[in-house]
């Protein structure tokens, strides 16, 4: 996330309101990627209709529409009947709402007549729906999250049996994004390049998860795959080193804008990024806290990682944008 200002010169957060200093309301604009503030306090601003509901919305409203981009592509939303889904579905939408800043930044399409988002429960946690079972995943456009995974409780227990080092929200949004995301941005050309890397997306994916949880990754995964489950599937390891290139984004560049990092090279960021995450690791653990970001990334796994930064650059330039 890079640094946000208001008119009075002050940095305000991501999710802000208002400012703490000079009170203006402020609402994110999606295309300026940038925070905007009132004129004057009082002057108001077009806000996303949803800024006054659960979700508390603090982006800007789509031209000729009530509410914002990021709300838009929300196709469906946990009952609200239930009291503790008020809060669930403002955790999902908080992450959201960051994952399109990340591929608006990135200059990838955010479209909500094809990509959308389902937010649904089952009966593992509401009796009261039909679902006897929500799984996270994708399908045409539609990323399904189940929406009991905005509970902390609820997802560090599914972190534990699924025996994952990281689960997060976010991580859930960058993932599935991947599997959208392919398609866009690998054409013919890079086609080739990428079955090299990740191996043939098209072999059978129900076949390769079955074996996969039955028989768990095979040993030796952590030369060549960021996670055991991106050893899977091909379609999988592609989407898990997308969430990643993701997450490195990210976190450069609030590095940078925070003066953390000072090598803005884009050829290093293996190197900056590792001793980064090195530093914040070793802080975290100082203070008796997990790893914020417990992953190896070898020689082979920055490779793939790597193309996917040149599909999505090759893709913006095919765009004509820099």
């Amino acid at each position: 996330m890079k640094r946000l200002l208001c008119v009075c010169g002050r940095a305000v957060y991501f999710d802000n309101h208002s400012c703490g200093n000079c009170g203006r309301q402020l609402a994110f604009d999606p295309a300026t990627l940038k925070m905007k503030a009132e004129a004057e306090i009082g002057d108001g601003l077009r806000c996303c209709s949803n800024r006054d509901s659960a979700i508390r919305c603090n982006w800007l409203a789509s031209p000729n529409a009530e509410n914002c981009l990021s709300c838009a592509t929300s196709q469906t939303i946990p009952t609200l009947s239930k009291p503790e889904n008020h809060a669930r579905w403002r955790k999902l939408e908080k992450a959201k709402r960051r994952l399109i800043y990340d591929l608006l930044r990135l200059g990838l399409p955010v479209d909500p007549s094809r990509l959308r988002f389902v937010f649904k429960e089952d009966r593992r946690t509401n009796p009261d729906v039909r679902d006897d079972h929500v799984s996270i995943g994708h399908a045409d456009g539609v990323i399904t999250i189940n929406a009991a995974e905005a509970d902390e409780v609820y997802r560090e227990q599914m972190r534990q049996q699924m025996n994952e080092p990281y689960r997060t929200l976010l991580g859930h949004f960058r993932h599935e994004s991947g599997h959208y995301y392919f398609n866009v941005v690998i054409d013919d050309e890079l086609r080739n390049e990428a079955r090299r890397l990740f191996g043939d997306e098209s072999v059978s994916y129900d076949e390769a998860l079955q074996a996969y949880y039955q028989a768990g990754p095979e040993p030796g995964w952590e030369e060549h795959f960021i996670s055991g489950y991106a050893s899977s599937h091909p379609a999988e390891d592609w989407a898990e080193c997308w969430a990643h290139y993701l997450h490195i984004c990210a976190v450069l560049e609030a590095a940078d804008t925070t003066g953390l990092r000072t090598d803005t090279d884009v050829q290093n960021w293996p190197t900056e990024f590792i001793d980064l995450v090195i530093a914040i690791n070793e802080i975290l653990r100082s203070l008796g806290l997990p790893d914020a970001y417990p992953f190896v990334i070898t020689a082979a796994i920055a490779e793939k990682i790597e193309f996917v930064h040149k599909a999505v650059s090759c893709f913006s330039g095919r765009r004509g944008e820099p």
